[in-house]
């Protein structure tokens, strides 16, 4: 059941970002089941999404447990669609079979720290051993690092701090429909728009 509901993912991916405005580059990120990442035609899937989505940028996240269902056949699909430009995240990592060694070995990009962690930063004052220890380790391995669930401007403080590239949570937005992003988006645009019309107001003066 899981593979026929991920296929059909990917086709409502598909057709919501042929209506959104974004620019070629803009990173599409989607969740792969585990059950899907085994099955046959996963490499076919995951093309054809690829595919509709031109030029924008396809990144596959996937859980560690994934990773440790049939491993060596995992691998070799992973580095299979790496070759194509697809991106690999490790999603909520520290939170299931961790296994360091995988980091190596695997053709990861991105390193999503689970928010349990994240939420250290509030309750341990300055001291939060694990979370420094998970970003010093991505920074050596040269893994993209995204925090998750950041939910404070001292969260945020911390994160920036320690040159973590990426936050996901709602101190930057909550989830939304496609209908909701696509205002949100545009909402985005214009206020950058006028920073930068702000700017060269500065700059003019």
């Amino acid at each position: 059941m899981i593979v026929p509901l991920s296929r059909h993912l990917f086709k409502l991916i598909a057709e919501d970002v042929e209506r959104w405005q974004v620019a070629e580059g803009f990173y599409i990120s989607v969740n792969i089941s585990p059950e899907h990442l085994v099955h046959e035609s996963f490499i076919e899937d995951v093309e054809l999404l690829q595919a509709r989505l031109g030029n924008l940028r396809l990144m596959l996240e996937l859980t560690e447990r994934s990773l440790i269902v049939q491993p060596a056949l995992v691998s070799d699909k992973l580095i299979r669609l790496r070759e194509k430009g697809i991106l690999i995240a490790i999603d909520d990592f520290g939170t299931g079979y961790c296994s360091l060694s995988y980091l190596q070995q695997l053709p990861v990009d991105y390193l999503k720290i689970d928010r349990t962690f994240v939420d250290t930063i509030d309750t341990s004052g300055s001291d939060v051993p694990i979370l420094d220890t998970i970003i010093m380790l991505s920074h050596k391995l040269g893994l993209n690092i995204v925090a998750e669930g950041v939910s404070s401007e001292h969260q945020l403080s911390y994160i920036l701090d320690h040159n973590v590239g990426f936050i996901q949570g709602y101190l930057y937005a909550k989830p939304m429909c496609s209908s909701d992003f696509t205002r949100w988006l545009d909402t985005r645009a214009n206020e950058q728009n006028d920073r930068i019309k702000c700017k060269k107001c500065s700059i003019n003066q």
